[in-house]
């Protein structure tokens, strides 16, 4: 018995050191997003160097399955009292027409505009949360995978009444998801169906913070690894004073 208990010991003492060994280094990931128009950089409203500024990817009249990668250019879009602003954001509000906005002199056709940005990452699980506002609403994907779906319009004067709209910031919780080690592409699709026959622009404003889940340090297996070998000692010990 006491055999058979020696050798169990002994791998342990073998297989820790070989964990403690191939465990990667830890660090953190943190990434900063917003929405930008072409001709502005990430770097000068402190968002992630890596980040792209917002393009045009294509327009349809009907629920989107797929949009072409276009690289069309982008504007900022002016605020007023009926489009709101994303508190602590650096974000500006952007679309297809420029000089437009609320209440301005464009009114794109009913249907569909999908914009989309890129941004590097070191790859792995994240979480942190997007902050969305748009017109008349939104649906959002991450590498492909829905994050926030589209809602009902409600009446829709100037925007969606539930869910993603222009007036207030709709967070996008985000726990868990899985970024590419480089490139990554955020989507937005924005549904443009208002019932102002004259002057009712469509546009979306985003920000979003992600961070890298950490795993453990290998210092803190090292004294995990050490505390059970010191466990391991004081047991053989033990068993050879009862022997």
């Amino acid at each position: 018995m006491i055999n058979f208990s020696r050798s169990a010991l002994l791998g342990v003492f073998l297989v820790l050191p070989v964990a403690v060994v191939s465990t990667p280094l830890a660090f953190a990931d943190d990434i900063s997003l917003g929405s930008f128009a072409t001709g502005t950089t990430a770097a000068s409203l402190g968002y992630t160097s890596s980040q792209t500024a917002m393009v045009f990817n294509g327009y349809t009249a009907s629920a989107p399955t797929s949009l072409s990668n276009g690289t069309a250019d982008t504007y900022s879009l002016a605020t007023n009292g009926v489009w709101g602003n994303i508190t602590g954001s650096n974000s500006s509000w952007i679309g297809i027409s420029p000089g437009a906005g609320p209440l301005g002199a464009s009114s794109p056709a009913l249907g569909f505009y999908q914009f989309s940005t890129s941004f590097d990452a070191a790859g792995g699980l994240y979480t942190g949360s997007i902050s969305l506002m748009a017109d008349d609403t939104a649906e959002v994907l991450l590498n492909g995978q829905v994050l926030d779906s589209f809602t009902p319009l409600g009446s829709d004067v100037y925007c969606a009444d539930t869910g993603v709209n222009c007036r207030t910031a709709t967070l996008i919780p985000i726990s868990g998801i899985t970024l590419d080690a480089g490139n990554n592409t955020l989507v937005f699709i924005v549904e443009q169906a208002g019932i102002l026959a004259d002057s009712d622009p469509s546009g979306v404003n985003f920000a979003a913070s992600l961070a890298s889940v950490v795993a453990p340090e290998p210092g803190s297996l090292i004294l995990l690894s050490t505390g059970m070998l010191g466990l391991a000692a004081f047991y053989l010990r033990r068993r050879r004073a009862i022997a």
